[in-house]
């Protein structure tokens, strides 16, 4: 039944994904997820050294290589 169990959460997250976006699924999941560990911090610290310039500078290099 392993193969059936994987296949059941393989098709929920399609589900998820097809009505919620990928965004919105994982919003969904973290309802039922509570996770570990300080968010905030570990964004801070993850993106210290980054400015918002150059996170646009990348969203605009994502967007035009699609």
């Amino acid at each position: 039944m392993g193969n059936a169990l994987a296949e059941i959460k393989a098709k929920g997250w399609n589900a998820l994904i097809k009505e919620l976006g990928h965004a919105g699924a994982t919003k969904f999941i973290l309802l039922y997820e509570p996770g570990e560990g300080d968010y905030t911090k570990e964004r801070r610290e993850l993106f210290k050294d980054i400015t918002i310039e150059e996170i646009m500078k990348d969203i605009e290099k994502l967007k035009q290589t699609k």
